[in-house]
């Protein structure tokens, strides 16, 4: 009788080892010699040893910054394809024509980086704070940006359409002759925010804070208002307005319109 060998036992060392995070390998020695990285986790690091001297674009598809150092990095035309980079720290950063595509970046610091020509698509922006960021050009296109802090931003042709930026703070903003769509502003300080000769479609300004905003020829009739009580329509002094709009400053005042 011939002896049948048994199968060798099976241990599961057909799957990656490095499981669903990413390749094998070190972090921060897959970023000093790739430029092309998916799904490798950089929780907690500091990035800036590598990131500071070595000037390369680089894209990043499914990887974690949460909580990661990278204050002052070269990331000029940067790809982050749904990247999540949760309180990551990108202070100083060189983010010049920079893609961020989907993910999240929720309650980073951009403060002082240079964001000129930065573009943000569908990205999850809540609690940024931008403060000092160099933002001409920028573009934000259906952003989650509740709570962000974009007072005290530098340049100018910031660009944004369909971003949900209810509690935020743009104070001071410059929007001068911008075409905004989409823009949720509920509750937002917009005190000192110039939307001189702007335009708002689609936009609720509604509970917003425009103490000191500067309506002058910006076209408000596509925008939702909320109630236009007396003190509120003369806030939007200089702007226009739809005959609808007007019937309610008028209804306020307790005026009768006849057509």
């Amino acid at each position: 009788m011939t002896d049948v060998p048994l199968p060798f036992p099976h241990h599961g060392h057909d799957t990656d080892p490095a499981g669903p995070t990413g390749p094998p390998g070190d972090p921060l020695t897959l970023l000093a010699t790739r430029t092309d990285l998916a799904d490798v986790d950089f929780t907690g690091l500091d990035l800036r040893s590598v990131l500071r001297r070595d000037p390369r674009p680089r894209t990043f598809t499914r990887c974690v910054f949460t909580e990661a150092n990278l204050r002052g990095a070269h990331l000029a035309g940067a790809v982050f394809t749904d990247c999540s980079a949760a309180a990551a720290d990108f202070t100083g950063a060189l983010l010049d024509q920079a893609r961020w595509q989907g993910g999240s970046a929720a309650g980073a610091k951009f403060t002082d980086a240079d964001c000129g020509d930065l573009t943000c698509d569908s990205a999850d922006l809540a609690n940024t704070k931008w403060g000092g960021a160099l933002l001409a050009d920028a573009t934000f296109t259906g952003c989650r940006m509740i709570g962000a802090r974009l007072t005290g931003h530098r340049g100018l042709g910031l660009q944004l359409a369909r971003c949900n930026l209810a509690v935020a703070n743009l104070n001071g903003l410059s929007l001068r002759g911008t075409h905004l769509v989409g823009i949720r502003f509920t509750e937002a300080d917009l005190g000192g925010v110039d939307f001189r000769d702007a335009t708002l479609e689609d936009c609720r300004l509604a509970e917003t804070n425009l103490r000191a905003a500067n309506f002058t020829g910006a076209d408000l009739r596509g925008a939702d208002l909320g109630e236009l009580t007396i003190a509120i329509a003369a806030q939007f002094r200089g702007a226009v307005i739809s005959p609808d709009q007007a019937a309610q400053i008028c209804d306020a005042l307790g005026l009768n319109v006849l057509g």
